[in-house]
């Protein structure tokens, strides 16, 4: 008969006694030594630490480790491993470390580690002739014509701007940068296989980032299409065609011979 898991017994995170040596007041708003603070922003298991034991630990989803302070004054800290390297965050309050986890959640879960580079590295990599297959690659005309947008539109916007941080307000401005309604449409189109190359490289996450249009502001707008209204100028009237006995043709010998008489 198999035996059952032995139960995990639950750790107490709080001190009993206060430390020898160290008084037993503690600024107000600050958690005490060794104790997670009431109703923490951090949703998660909480245990001992392996090299220190008596310091609790809060384990986060993608391995996070999140350490409380264990004095006045200490910030919270936190320790999470990202593309192999072994990386730390922290900040004064745990609301302040919350914002900055929220990013590395976000590359952790879409495993997008690329994301922290600089928007120049996310053009270069939708540049970089290798990104395709050999069978897929562009044409002379067409590479040309995508690096001449990415130079006069994508780079002085984003070029400086860390992936992570590209919003729809940045795509926004390329696209307006066009001067004219018919530029703007080739931006737009290379501003989307931008963003497409960029979440398959692991530089973006959010694909809505394509989802803008041309505007035209104070600029003149293209002239509307001229369409007919009601039925088309290609419509006859059945009573205009011409009767079907009229383009009657004879046939191949017809009335060559006189028709034979009766009798």
């Amino acid at each position: 008969m198999a035996q059952s898991a032995p139960a995990r017994t639950k750790i107490n995170t709080k001190v009993t006694q206060p430390a020898p040596g160290r008084s037993s007041r503690r600024p107000a708003g600050r958690p005490g030594p060794g104790r997670l603070p009431k109703g923490p922003r951090m949703s998660g298991e909480a245990r001992e630490s392996v090299r220190q034991p008596a310091r609790p630990v809060i384990e986060l989803d993608f391995g996070i480790l999140v350490y409380p302070p264990e004095a006045g004054g200490e910030p919270w800290r936190a320790v999470f491993t990202e593309n192999g390297q072994r990386k730390y965050r922290q900040g004064a309050t745990e609301a302040k470390l919350a914002a900055k986890l929220d990013k590395v959640t976000e590359r952790l879960q879409a495993d997008a580690a690329n994301m922290e580079r600089p928007g120049a590295n996310l053009i270069a990599h939708y540049l970089d002739p290798d990104r395709l297959p050999a069978g897929q690659r562009w044409s002379r005309k067409h590479a040309h014509t995508q690096r001449r947008l990415c130079e006069r539109f994508a780079a002085p916007v984003i070029d400086a701007v860390t992936c992570q941080d590209i919003k729809t307000s940045h795509t926004q401005k390329i696209v307006n940068a066009a001067p004219t309604a018919g530029e703007g449409d080739r931006v737009r189109g290379m501003l989307s296989a931008l963003v497409a190359a960029g979440i398959e490289g692991g530089y973006l996450t959010n694909p809505r980032l394509a989802m803008v249009h041309w505007q035209a502001g104070d600029r003149p707008l293209p002239a509307q299409r001229v369409t007919v209204s009601g039925e088309s100028a290609l419509w006859v009237d059945p009573g205009e065609i011409p009767g079907r006995r009229r383009h009657r043709q004879a046939r191949p010998g017809a009335g060559r011979w006189p028709a034979r008489r009766a009798g």
